[in-house]
């Protein structure tokens, strides 16, 4: 079954900040699928503190298009699909944020937190933040580089389902007792129609 991971990184403490986005297809289907780019944040404004973790500073997007502008290409990826995300409720708040400050078109699909998927299959890890979790199931990447953090969350799947013994996610997160949530906006006001 086909799942994607993704990960943001944002500009400041905002939700409505993201300055990149990375998504990795995973499941058994042929093809695998990756995208990732730099955005300009709506308001150009950058945390000292978000700049040192994700090292994206305002010269590296004020130029790349803002959100809107991929939108349509990432609604046809993620509509109707699985998502996954590390410390899932920070990306789906940044994407519900996004979404509701650009008036963007409601978008449909149900999402898995990896945190707590490693927490209940790896309780002995000393955190379950991503760098630990993928480093000690043997993934090497780019920690808070958009791309290669959703590489990272969708090779944690991989290993879920294989020490879970199930193809299918909805088997893996059933068999460790998880549901997965709707993607859900709260609006503070109505969004446009769709494209």
């Amino acid at each position: 079954m086909k799942y994607f991971a993704i990960d943001f990184e944002t500009a400041s403490r905002e939700p409505a900040s993201a300055c990149s986005l990375g998504i990795v297809s995973g499941g058994v289907e042929a093809g695998k699928q990756e995208w990732y780019e730099l955005i300009r944040p709506p308001q150009m404004k950058f945390d000292d503190n978000c700049i040192r973790v994700n090292q994206i500073r305002p010269e590296d997007v004020q130029d790349k298009p803002e959100f809107p502008d991929f939108w349509k290409e990432i609604y046809q990826l993620l509509e109707g699909q699985i998502v996954f995300a590390h410390n899932a409720p920070f990306d789906m708040g940044v994407l519900a944020a996004t979404l509701d400050y650009y008036d963007l078109p409601d978008i449909h699909f149900y999402w898995g937190d990896t945190v707590t998927l490693s927490r209940l299959l790896w309780k002995d890890m000393p955190n379950h933040k991503l760098n630990t979790v993928a480093g000690v199931l043997g993934f090497q990447f780019q920690h808070h580089q958009a791309l290669s953090d959703a590489r990272a969350c969708s090779f944690i799947v991989k290993k879920a389902l294989e020490k879970t013994a199930t193809f299918h996610v909805k088997d893996m997160m059933k068999a460790v007792g998880l549901t997965f949530h709707p993607f859900e906006i709260k609006r503070t006001h109505k969004p446009m129609s769709l494209f």
